[in-house]
């Protein structure tokens, strides 16, 4: 715009001259000095022309770059909070989806643990010698098999002591198949005693047994090697023994 109004201001310069002296004749020199300014400003009008619209191009670009990177500046951060509240939305749903309720489990929780473990499991209660052991439900049926302990003297080489072995048996168990059995040495006080002093050890294992609990007259332990033959259910009574399945209650003076 402002070119176009300088050529309208040498427009108007030119006409504002006086009128040539037509029937004054211009030497050759003269014509051709004029012929050579007119042709220069021409040229150079037109590189101004071709100058402006060079120019009006770059702008032109310039605006459209200015205009993307405008736009590129305020979409981009909308574009990342849409997408980082799409992410959230779906963390949500995937942390929802797992979380179950176990209504069960909350009722065995509330329940009292007395009452639960007579419904989910069979106690075997002895009287005589005052204990109970909890079996899982898969053992309804039991038997109950007695058997001796014998105790060799350490320095005498024979038997000074005995007692009873209760084997608590499985309902699957049979000849063909035998079965696993849970077995509980029964000792005195004072046996017990001997034992851990070394004066007599049972069978020709190294260690001694291991004791499951007592009262106020007796001690009751699991027998060195018990699962030696790995016979059929000794995992299972494993994990019985595990569970701590054997409670006692003291004995009054009329128990033997």
């Amino acid at each position: 715009m402002k070119n176009d109004e300088k050529f309208y201001d040498v427009e108007r310069k030119i006409h504002s001259l006086p009128e040539p002296d037509y029937d004054k004749n211009f030497t050759k020199d003269t014509q051709d000095k004029i012929h050579e300014n007119l042709l220069q400003f021409a040229s150079s009008y037109d590189n101004k022309k071709r100058g402006a619209a060079i120019m009006k191009k770059i702008l032109v670009g310039l605006a459209s770059v200015a205009a993307f990177m405008l736009f590129a500046v305020l979409a981009i951060p909308l574009i990342e909070d849409k997408l980082s509240s799409s992410n959230s939305n779906k963390q949500g749903e995937q942390t929802k989806e797992p979380v179950t309720i176990d209504k069960n489990k909350e009722e065995n929780d509330n329940k009292n643990p007395a009452d639960q473990k007579s419904t989910e499991t069979n106690l075997y209660e002895n009287t005589e010698y005052g204990f109970t052991f909890a079996l899982p439900k898969g053992w309804e049926g039991y038997q109950i098999v007695t058997d001796t302990w014998e105790g060799i003297s350490t320095e005498q080489n024979k038997i000074i002591e005995s007692g009873k072995i209760l084997l608590i048996r499985h309902p699957g168990w049979t000849e063909a198949n035998p079965r696993q059995d849970i077995p509980i040495m029964i000792f005195t006080l004072d046996q017990w005693a001997s034992l851990e002093k070394g004066e007599f050890h049972i069978g020709a294992a190294p260690i001694g047994p291991t004791k499951l609990g007592e009262n106020n007259k007796y001690v009751f332990a699991l027998p060195a090697r018990y699962n030696f033959a790995f016979l059929e259910g000794y995992e299972e009574v494993e994990s019985i023994l595990q569970n701590h399945p054997l409670l006692t209650k003291n004995l009054s003076n009329n128990n033997k």
